[in-house]
């Protein structure tokens, strides 16, 4: 395990990495309050290898930083487009240049420093705490319908347990396994700042596993389903 520093303003934050053999594939957790999908992805590198990247502050989901007198708060799924930054800032704080400065700059410093824009895949683990967002905020009418291409839901499974993904072959495994699964339109999607739409941008393959807060034995099944997917779509980095 490494720990490793950022600054933020006057504070500073730290990736802590967990690592097993080899370094892929990289799993990314960036909420500091999702902590079960944190130890399912530890459990599945245990048996499989690969890495875990947690971002760690002060255990909430948002980040709190200071910078010349002033406080600001974010949310650290947002900060990877100018947009994404901008909007979070307002959103949860208020807005200055400085403040959008900084957490760009720490964007771009935690994308270098492990390299994420020459990673073949990038899995994602997050957990809902809320009863309100799950699959069903995908499909008509839910909110989120007009990001993705496709919705499918599986009512045996939990609507909090789902896969999000931005390639085709992905979601067509999954939802012949009959997962509930979420395709994103990478064509017509918000620029919200999110890792999803990040990679997207980029043309390196994402998936989120989200799961309830607590539903670790879900949750390291689905781990265990994408590693079966990857095996069985060709795609070595497994």
């Amino acid at each position: 395990m490494m720990k490793i520093p950022f600054q933020l303003g006057d504070d500073v934050i730290h990736a802590v990495v967990h690592q097993k053999e080899c370094a892929s594939p990289t799993m990314l957790n960036v909420h500091d309050d999702e902590d079960t999908s944190v130890e399912a992805g530890r459990k599945n590198i245990e048996h499989h290898g690969g890495r875990v990247i947690e971002l760690v502050h002060t255990g909430e989901r948002l980040i709190t930083f200071r910078l010349d007198g002033q406080t600001y708060v974010f949310d650290p799924n947002r900060m990877f487009s100018d947009a994404g930054i901008t909007a979070t800032l307002r959103r949860y704080s208020k807005y200055s240049e400085a403040a959008h400065a900084a957490i760009k700059s720490l964007a771009t410093l935690y994308l270098d420093r492990f390299a994420l824009d020459r990673e073949p895949l990038i899995i994602a683990l997050h957990n809902i705490y809320d009863a309100v967002f799950s699959v069903e905020s995908f499909a008509p009418p839910g909110n989120l319908s007009c990001d993705v291409a496709a919705t499918h839901i599986n009512p045996r499974h939990s609507k909090f347990d789902f896969f999000y993904v931005t390639e085709k072959r992905f979601y067509d495994y999954l939802k012949n396994r009959n997962f509930n699964v979420v395709l994103q339109d990478n064509e017509r999607v918000t620029e919200d700042g999110s890792l999803s739409v990040y990679f997207a941008r980029k043309g390196i393959p994402y998936i989120n596993v989200e799961a309830q807060i607590e539903h670790l034995a879900n949750q390291i099944e689905m781990l265990e389903v994408v590693r079966e997917m990857l095996k069985s779509t060709n795609h070595g980095e497994v």
